[in-house]
Formats: structure tokens, sequence, C-alpha cells
């Protein structure tokens, strides 16, 4: 559902058919708008009713889940749908798990009955419940959506778009409006925020969905590895650099422009090699490439990197950290292990690094090694999980 806002509550609605999708941020920012905020006495009453719904409803889904346990039939019933007793247990204490359960139950009502004819006041009353809490609840979410607005509005820049903020907002807010309890004497908005930022933070860190990573080094990456894995194979043993590039038959200056001047954005879903049958993700955020791939897709830059670091890199602890990092005399090594080395913190040797790095990087981008600086910084993370 790229680009849409949609709740929780909205995509289970969608799922059943019952919510038109939003069609745009101005519709959606329009719609909100009409919403009143609402008081504090006003959203404490929600607040009460809330608690009281999710309390009957969790009862009814306990409660069903105890028969449940106890029939084979049921329980057999419940295995064709594709869950399990495991999932019973988990939903006496999640909420969401319980929504899962309860939703089954409801949709497959006639054919319990059959094994069961004792439980149609049970069930009408779970779905009473349901349809309560699933009210209030939307009360509180959209008086409260403008909130999820202001803080993605903080967020942006960051690798996930506007409207998918929002959504991942919502979803923070639906998870608040879940676990609120009114008696612990905190407005909702204030306890919501938390959720929301939360939610927000993780976003950024797995939903950003595109690396800066020119399309030719995905293509290079993939065929030195496809190389590599035959050459160990006929060898016996794992392929040294200059064995892989000697079969790649790449001249170093091709390798070089390919490394340095694309700099398109990559989507992780991006087919890559010969017969595009591979998405990117599946090699390049993998740890399992093998070592001599990166050493020569690494090596063949390392001359002009370290001439550009000799030119604008001017204090010789910065260079000498920068040196160390890119691996341009030897092995890469770690912030914590450069750390040890001066005796000061791997945040310490963070920030001298990242003050060099904004240094580097209009010169690397002039002189075509941009991709390059960008390529051995994400491989570093990926091949070695020290390197942080």
């Amino acid at each position: 559902m790229k680009g849409e806002i949609l709740t929780e509550y909205d995509q289970e609605q969608i799922q059943e058919g019952g919510e038109e999708k939003i069609s745009s941020l101005s519709d959606y920012f329009k719609g909100i708008s009409k919403t009143p905020l609402l008081s504090p006495e006003e959203e404490r009453k929600i607040a009460i009713k809330l608690k009281k719904e999710r309390d009957r409803f969790i009862k009814s889904v306990v409660e069903l889940i105890n028969i449940f346990k106890k029939n084979p039939e049921l329980l057999t019933l419940l295995k064709k749908e594709g869950k399990s007793e495991k999932d019973l247990d988990e939903a006496k204490e999640n909420l969401v798990k319980a929504r899962e359960f309860s939703n089954f139950v409801i949709k497959n009502k006639e054919r319990i009955l059959k094994i069961t004819d004792n439980l149609d006041s049970t069930i009408d009353e779970l779905k009473k419940a349901k349809e309560k809490y699933d009210e209030y609840k939307k009360k509180m979410m959209e008086a409260n959506l403008r909130l999820v607005v202001s803080f993605a509005k903080k967020y942006t820049g960051q690798g996930v778009s506007f409207p998918d903020l929002i959504q991942e907002g919502n979803i923070g807010l639906s998870q608040a409006i879940d676990k609120f309890d009114y008696r612990i004497g905190k407005r909702f908005s204030t306890y919501a925020s938390w959720w929301i930022r939360q939610a927000l933070s993780r976003a950024i860190t797995d939903q950003a969905k595109a690396i800066r990573i020119p399309v030719h080094i995905a293509h290079l990456i993939k065929k030195l590895t496809v190389i590599s894995r035959k050459l160990e194979q006929k060898l016996k043993r794992e392929p040294t650099p200059e064995e892989i590039a000697k079969e790649a038959k790449i001249p170093p200056e091709k390798i070089k422009k390919a490394l340095g001047l694309s700099q398109e954005i990559v989507s992780f879903e991006t087919p890559v090699g010969e017969e595009k049958d591979t998405p990117m993700i599946d090699f390049i955020a993998n740890p399992t490439i093998p070592p001599p791939v990166y050493e020569v897709t690494l090596e063949m830059l390392k001359k002009d990197v370290r001439e550009l670091l000799e030119k604008v890199v001017k204090d010789p602890r910065e260079f000498e950290i920068l040196k160390l990092r890119f691996g341009l005399e030897g092995p890469t090594y770690s912030l914590r292990e450069i750390g040890k080395r001066y005796g000061v913190s791997r945040e310490r040797i963070r920030q001298i690094e990242e003050r060099a790095l904004k240094r580097l990087r209009a010169p690397a981008e002039q002189k075509g090694l941009r991709g390059y600086l960008e390529l051995l910084d994400f491989i570093r993370s990926q091949y070695k999980e020290s390197y942080i």
C-alpha cells in the first residue's frame, strides 16, 4: 500500500472491504483537519471506555481459547486455517494476536457451531466487544492523527517518504491506544508520543527502500561473486584476488569507471546480474559473499583514494584514522579498534571520521570517487560485524 496513509485498524477494514483507500496526502490532511481535538475530559472518558471494552474483549477471547484447547475438533479446524496452539497462547497475552483469533472465530462461526452448538452467545459477545472496542479506538485514533503528522515532519529526509512515515507513525499510535491505561495519570498524547517516535525511528532503520549504490557496482559484485565461487570449486580452495581479477578479464580502468561514476538510486528489490534473476538484497547485504570479491572490488581505487586523502585531509590524526578505516595500507579497522589504538572512545573516533568525511565528499564526487567511498563503507559494514 505504498503511498497510502492507513492505520492498523484501517488496514484490517480494507481487507474486509469496509473502508475506502486514501488516495492522496491532500485528501488525508483535509480529512484529519475536520476531526476536533479532544479536551482532557473527553480524552479521559474515551480512555475509560477503551479500557472497559478492551478488558471485555480479552475476557471473551480467553474464554473461547480455553474452550478450543479442550476440543480436538476445534483445534483441527484451527490448524486447517494455518494456526497452532502456540497462536492461542500468544493471543492471551498479545492484543494483535487476540484480534487475529477473534477474526478467525467470527469468520468461521458457522463451522464452529457445527462442531459445538453451545458457543453461539459466546461468539456474539466476542463480536460485540470487538466492535465496541474498535469504535472507541477509532475515535481516539482520529483525534490524534495530527499528532503523528507533527512528529513525521521531524523525521523527513532520512530515507523514508513522508506518506510512509505517517503510516508508520499511525501504527505506533494504534499500538499506544492498545497499551494505554488511563489509571497511570498521564495524558494520552504524552503517552502516545513515545510510541509514535519509536515507530518512526524503526521505519527509518528498517524500511528505507533504497541505498545510494551505483547500479554498475551491483552488477560488478554479482559477476565477481559468481566467478569466485566457480574458482573455489575448481581450485578446492578460496581463490586469491589476483585469480579472480584474471578470470574476470575486466580492465582495472573499466572497473574504476563502474565504481566511480553512476549515482543512481537502487532499490533493494532491483534485479541484478546478466539474467536479472537475483534481487540486489539477496547478495549485497549477505555476509557470505566471498571476501576475495570485496578485495578485488576495493583494491582497484585505493591509490586514487589515498591521493585524495593526502590532498584534502591535512590533520595527521584524521588522515591516519581514515587510512585505517579504509584499509589503504592493510586490513580495515573498526571504530573500536582505532579507539583502543588512540586511547579514546569509539564514539570519539566516529566523530573525527565523520568530520573528515564531510570535507572529503565534495572533492571525491568531483573526481568520480564518491561511489567508491560509499561502497567501501557499506561493504565494510556488511562484511564484518565488528566494523561498527
